[in-house]
């Protein structure tokens, strides 16, 4: 419990100083070597970009609720990603409302209406895309599923991250916050999990595979 809440604390700090030193001044650096994506495969980049719309995040959601419901076993996982990942969403509006940076002015197809730090996109690459292929990867379906659909998910969601810069929405600096703070309220989820379901399996809570190469014990 004490490592992830140490992880979310050095997160959450980095997370607060980028968006202090980045919101407030004229891009620099990194963020303007990012515009050069810009107007890359708009089309494509829609398709990422579309894939973190809450529409088709409800829809990841039923399926998942459905997979719980049906295999017991993955319960823990759902419940620890749909918790995490709809408390993140709010906060990420509250924070954006907080830092109050400008978007870029060379947006591309879709004008966001709200502020750019952090990326909402960029949490959702990592805490919907990226926690689950981390799970899929650490569990008991059979490996030729595990080695195809995990790193399909994994190149999704930094298909997502890409497809916010190809679109002029967010600076690379907007990822990079929205990476952090998905990390932070993670590691979060994490300690909280460890602490309420310290008498279940560890492997039940997250997915790991036992030495025998299954994920979870049997019930």
């Amino acid at each position: 419990m004490i490592r992830y809440l140490a992880v979310a604390l050095g997160a959450a700090v980095l997370y607060a100083a980028l968006g202090v030193s980045v919101s407030h001044v004229p891009p620099f650096g990194i963020d303007l070597a990012g515009r050069a994506l810009a107007g890359q495969a708009t089309f494509l980049a829609l398709v990422f970009t579309a894939s973190c719309w809450w529409v088709a995040l409800s829809v990841l959601g039923i399926i998942a609720i459905m997979v719980a419901t049906r295999n017991p076993n993955w319960r823990a996982r759902v419940i620890l990603a749909l918790v995490t990942t709809l408390i993140t969403w709010q906060l990420n509006d509250v924070l954006k409302n907080v830092f109050r940076r400008p978007r870029p002015e060379y947006w591309r197809l879709i004008h966001e209406p709200t502020f750019s730090y952090s990326s909402g996109h960029a949490m959702f690459a990592l805490l919907v895309y990226g926690l689950w292929a981390w799970f899929i990867w650490n569990s008991d379906l059979p490996p030729g599923v595990r080695r195809v659909v995990a790193p399909l998910l994994a190149l999704w969601a930094c298909g997502v991250l890409w497809s916010r810069l190809a679109l002029g929405a967010h600076y690379v600096t907007d990822l990079v916050g929205g990476v952090l703070l998905g990390a932070t309220m993670l590691a979060l989820a994490a300690a909280v999990a460890t602490r309420a379901w310290a008498g279940a399996s560890a492997g039940a809570l997250y997915g790991t595979r036992s030495r025998a190469g299954s994920g979870f014990p049997k019930r």
